[in-house]
């Protein structure tokens, strides 16, 4: 996946296709121009990327952004989604004005561009579309020194137009209505290929879908239920980027929510980085760790029999007893022989080299800054996979880091894809004494382990049995 973006990624199963910044301005990745607006108003144009009164979220928190600008009379909203038809693959951006007045909008590209033009209904980039309008604009621009909305101020006439810049300042803008409560969509072509369109309501819908299919978590605070609903599609996005350290991350998510098939999405990607070039250590490290997820969570052939050895190289000193623990078990299975290597490795590294626990408020810091716009979901949501539960060789544990502000709150968990099985559990409270009812499932590749289940609320407490429930003690409830 590329470097975070000042801005939110929104794309597809492939992967991220652009990015949305603060004003709403729209990057395609891979490309070197970006598509800003405007609004013209009744007392004057406002440009979104110099406005003060702009503001942007997520739709549900799903990768649907939304930019909303106040203008006189009320928003214009602009709604952001990456959308694939067929062959076709690109961004659909739809506007919608909530004043109670007709006004203009201006759409126009600009960035690192020697040749811009409107041409019928499209704005280029040299011979590529940046956007399809789906119709002739009212007023078209194209200027060479990037000062797009100096020409819009003015009031461009219609008809095509082109610019161009050796320093690659050209730009271009398209003018168009914008009619009261009437949606307006564009497409941004990926690559400038094909034009593809869809509603962005359409797209937050079948991401909620695919959220529905995943483990759930009713948490006690609406920060730590954001971060669980943001970070199951941003894991889903790393899983079809480019960068492997985050689809490795993500396999391991996916792998935890019960979203298997995602996961190996994002062990393709992996597997296709390692054996281009050799990964740094750290990489090596997660990627471990992901292939090493697939037969403890999964039950599914790891590929570990052929990679665990460069990998292992790899990852040098940085390797560590949790991530050997868990190759030398899927070994164990896949290729005994080289689990006795893995077993040796065990013996010899440092105890104090299993990577630290983080504390519940740590954790709950990054669930908190999970959801801020351009935020990390994807930490987010594994700072929240460790606030529930942690796995070892021979136990589970609920609850193993709870943040303060959850304690003396409900919460409920279903379908979290363990090593030991399907997990699910809720917690109420009596006073100070949580109430513990839990449910381990065996998973359908093999019995349910015989391990114990034990609860960081109560560190004396420990059950085998697959279902019951617990008064627990105060424990280690403040």
């Amino acid at each position: 996946m590329p470097e975070r973006p000042a801005g939110e990624f929104v794309g597809d199963l492939e992967g991220p296709v652009a990015t949305v910044g603060a004003d709403g301005t729209v990057e395609p990745l891979g490309s070197p121009w970006r598509v800003g607006w405007a609004v013209g108003a009744e007392d004057r144009w406002h440009v979104a990327a110099q406005e003060a009164a702009v503001r942007t979220r997520l739709v549900d928190d799903m990768p649907v952004v939304a930019t909303a600008m106040k203008v006189p009379g009320g928003d214009v909203v602009q709604q952001v989604a990456a959308v694939t038809a067929g062959a076709g693959r690109g961004v659909v951006a739809e506007f919608v004005n909530e004043t109670p007045v007709p006004v203009s909008l201006a759409l126009a590209v600009t960035g690192s561009a020697k040749r811009a033009a409107v041409r019928g209904s499209q704005l280029l980039v040299g011979d590529l579309t940046a956007v399809e309008l789906g119709r002739v604009p009212g007023g078209a621009a194209a200027v060479s020194d990037g000062q797009v909305w100096n020409e819009v101020r003015s009031g461009p006439p219609p008809g095509d137009c082109q610019a161009s810049s050796r320093a690659g300042l050209a730009a271009a803008v398209a003018v168009l209505p914008l009619a009261r409560n009437v949606p307006l969509r564009v497409c941004l072509p990926a690559g400038g290929g094909a034009s593809v369109l869809g509603s962005p309501g359409q797209v937050a819908a079948g991401w909620e879908a695919m959220v529905a299919r995943a483990a759930s978590a009713e948490l006690p605070d609406a920060t730590a239920v954001r971060a669980w609903r943001r970070g199951i599609p941003a894991s889903i996005l790393a899983a079809g980027g480019a960068e492997p350290e985050a689809a490795a991350r993500a396999a391991i998510v996916l792998d935890r929510v019960g979203l298997p098939d995602e996961a190996d999405r994002a062990r393709a990607v992996v597997a296709d980085a390692v054996e281009r070039s050799r990964p740094q250590p750290e990489v090596a490290v997660v990627v471990l760790r992901a292939l090493a997820s697939r037969r403890l969570r999964a039950g599914r052939d790891s590929g570990l029999a052929e990679r665990a050895g460069p990998l292992v190289a790899a990852a040098g000193d940085r390797l560590d007893r949790l991530t050997l623990e868990q190759a030398a078990a899927v070994l164990g299975v896949e290729a005994p022989a080289a689990a006795r290597d893995g077993h040796r490795l065990l013996i010899e590294t440092p105890r104090d080299s299993a990577p630290g626990t983080a504390t519940g408020d740590g954790l709950a810091a990054a669930v908190r800054d999970s959801i801020t716009f351009g935020g990390d979901g994807l930490a987010g949501i594994e700072a929240a996979l460790d606030c529930l539960a942690a796995e070892a060789p021979d136990h589970l544990v609920v609850l193993p880091a709870l943040p303060g502000d959850w304690k003396g709150a409900p919460l409920d968990v279903r379908g979290l894809a363990t090593r030991h099985g399907l997990l699910s559990f809720t917690v109420r409270w009596h006073g100070s004494r949580p109430a513990l009812l839990w449910e381990r499932v065996p998973p359908t590749h093999r019995p349910l382990s015989p391990v114990p289940l034990r609860c960081g609320l109560d560190q004396s407490w420990q059950s085998e049995a697959p279902a019951g429930e617990a008064l627990l003690g105060p424990g280690n409830v403040a």
